[in-house]
């Protein structure tokens, strides 16, 4: 499946990313964010990252491409879509485009028709959602649990649908060390928090840590991005909620919430999801293998990546469910994939 056309492929897709960057679009209106994606691309632009996963992915014979692909993507994320733009035009996959983060730039990234192009077709909201999977094989979709129900009711048995609903993420920390705090911060207020990589919770195996952590942090909350005004608001609700309860039933610390930006800190002993803040920083000390179990029945097959720090011997990754372990600092950078277009094939034949 490696073909003499792919690498000439990757070289153009690499240009049109450098010529895409060069007019400096707009992907984010928080500073962090748009910063990153800007990052992501030319990391892709630049790097051996594109190269590295189609030799792994496109190289033998025992995997076929999808030919007609349609994404649906209504999550916060502006490089789902374009992310999956470069390997069709890599594969040779066609594409019908559904999504909320429709702009210029991703036009110029499929390229103008009649040219060297990614076959693409971007779908306007009057289209109807059973026409928009005629000839498609392959439905990838991203938001929430509501949209993958509905597209799991619509699509046809014969298509492969690969579903990017909600899940959750963590980060764990083992030792007598903490990393930087900006890379807390960045794996844990890109995308203001609406992402699946985002950590929803920060495993410590040491109270003492733990405790540094929580005092650097409620030291930074008022500088963190604001968040949206109803979001702050249900922050604050939940806030006062938690810190009554504190009152009644003290815990090792009692919540911090920002009115500035709206962002919060909580530091508890127990695995317990209604005591969390949504946004922010909940913080668990205590057996972080027992938190990884709890987490792991929490969310059975809902738990995408855990950001890790520490020596490897002290990290007890055979107790976690995650999809994805990684460096504290690269939640949201993982690997360029081909995954959701391509399809391998168990091949038994035996040489004769």
């Amino acid at each position: 499946m490696m073909t003499d056309a792919i690498p000439r492929r990757i070289a153009a897709i690499k240009d049109r990313l450098s010529a895409i960057l060069s007019r400096k679009p707009e992907f984010s209106a928080d500073p962090a964010t748009h910063s990153f994606c800007r990052m992501r691309l030319q990391w892709l632009a630049d790097s051996r990252a594109i190269d590295t996963a189609a030799e792994h992915a496109l190289s033998g014979t025992s995997r076929y491409a999808a030919e007609q692909v349609l994404i649906i993507d209504e999550g916060d994320n502006p490089l789902t879509t374009a992310e999956l733009i470069i390997a069709a035009y890599i594969t040779g996959t066609a594409l019908r485009i559904k999504t909320r983060n429709h702009c210029d730039w991703l036009n110029m990234l499929c390229g103008q028709p009649g040219t060297d192009s990614v076959t693409c077709e971007f779908a306007g909201p009057e289209q109807h959602d059973t026409a928009l999977l005629h000839s498609a094989d392959t439905v990838v979709v991203t938001g929430s649990n509501a949209l993958i129900r509905h597209w799991r009711k619509i699509t046809p048995p014969p298509v492969r649908l690969i579903e990017n609903g909600p899940k959750i993420s963590a980060m764990i920390i083992c030792g007598t060390d903490l990393p930087a705090p900006e890379l807390i911060l960045w794996d844990t207020c890109l995308f203001l928090r609406e992402v699946n990589d985002s950590p929803r919770f920060i495993l410590l195996d040491s109270p003492m840590m733990a405790e540094r952590l929580y005092s650097s942090l409620s030291q930074v909350l008022n500088e963190l991005p604001c968040l949206p005004q109803h979001t702050r608001l249900h922050q604050m609700v939940k806030a006062r909620e938690l810190s009554l309860r504190h009152v009644l039933a003290p815990d090792l610390r009692p919540p911090v919430y920002s009115t500035a930006s709206g962002w919060g800190l909580t530091l508890r002993r127990t695995f317990e999801p209604a005591h969390w803040l949504p946004y922010g920083f909940n913080l668990i000390t205590g057996d972080p293998a027992e938190h990884l179990k709890m987490a792991a029945r929490y969310r059975p097959g809902q738990l995408q990546t855990l950001g890790c720090y520490g020596r490897q011997d002290l990290l007890p990754l055979r107790a976690s469910r995650f999809s994805r372990h990684c460096d504290c600092g690269q939640m949201h950078n993982p690997p360029f994939s081909f995954s959701a277009l391509i399809t391998p094939v168990q091949n038994d034949i035996r040489l004769r």
